[in-house]
């Protein structure tokens, strides 16, 4: 069963709300307490007929996974969205967008933690109030920005133990991401996958694959469990996901 709600967060600049959807899958009771996977971007989570569908309610199900998913939107502004999922101002990309698109705006990125201690402060309180939860079983999910996002989440709160990482753009914040993920006291299980043939606009697969692979040495020197999953020619879209997003399940929730 999928219930939505509707929340203002402290990041957004237009007054919009953001539709929050929550579902807990039909073979379990309403009593069970389940962990929780909170994912970014939760307009594309669910199952539904169009491409841009990750459908994990389908996943869990086939997996027979005794677990709960609470899915944020992003704001349908795409800069908006960078901003939510960057913790710095991103000179670069500021810079590739163009003279005349950034005229339109100050500052771009930077407000992720003001996202992200919504999320664990406000959000989840609310989740573990009103529903059945495992409070300390914790896990985050996103792909690009979202998996930006979440392993800024990773550094900064300790009580997260599972966290998916979809075709990372580690392009973004690429050195403050490494300096906070190496001075951080890492123990989450992660899951990490890029595609050889992922473009953003100007970001071409070298940049995509350079960056992760700067990304995961890291990782590797902190000492961190993980998987990280290359899949020749995939592409940097939501069909991907949802066709990697059960090993990604089933890693972080030890069905493999």
């Amino acid at each position: 069963m999928i219930e939505q709600f509707s929340f203002t967060t402290p990041t957004d600049r237009r007054g919009q709300k953001r539709i929050i959807s929550i579902y807990r899958p039909d073979f379990v009771t309403a009593q069970h307490p389940l962990p929780v996977l909170y994912m970014h971007d939760g307009q594309n989570v669910f199952d539904s007929k169009t491409k841009s569908s990750w459908g994990i309610d389908r996943h869990i199900e086939d997996l027979h996974l005794t677990l709960m998913v609470v899915a944020v939107s992003s704001p349908p502004d795409w800069l908006d969205r960078y901003d939510d999922y960057s913790f710095y101002e991103d000179d670069m990309l500021y810079r590739r967008i163009g003279p005349e698109l950034a005229k339109t705006r100050p500052t771009l990125g930077g407000r992720g933690r003001l996202y992200t201690d919504w999320l664990m402060h406000e959000l989840k309180p609310w989740v573990d109030a009103r529903y059945a939860t495992d409070p300390d079983d914790v896990g985050v999910m996103g792909s690009s920005m979202g998996g930006v996002i979440s392993l800024y989440m990773m550094a900064t709160y300790p009580s997260i133990c599972r966290v998916g990482s979809l075709s990372t753009a580690a392009w973004s914040n690429l050195d403050p991401l490494v300096r906070e993920l190496t001075q951080a006291d890492l123990s989450a299980r992660l899951y990490l996958d890029i595609g050889t043939n992922e473009t953003s606009g100007p970001i071409t697969p070298e940049d995509y694959l350079y960056t992760n692979a700067k990304l995961v040495e890291a990782l590797a020197r902190t000492g961190i469990a993980f998987r990280y999953e290359v899949e020749p020619d995939a592409t940097h879209h939501e069909s991907a996901w949802r066709r990697r997003l059960p090993n990604a399940l089933a890693y972080l929730y030890d069905r493999t």
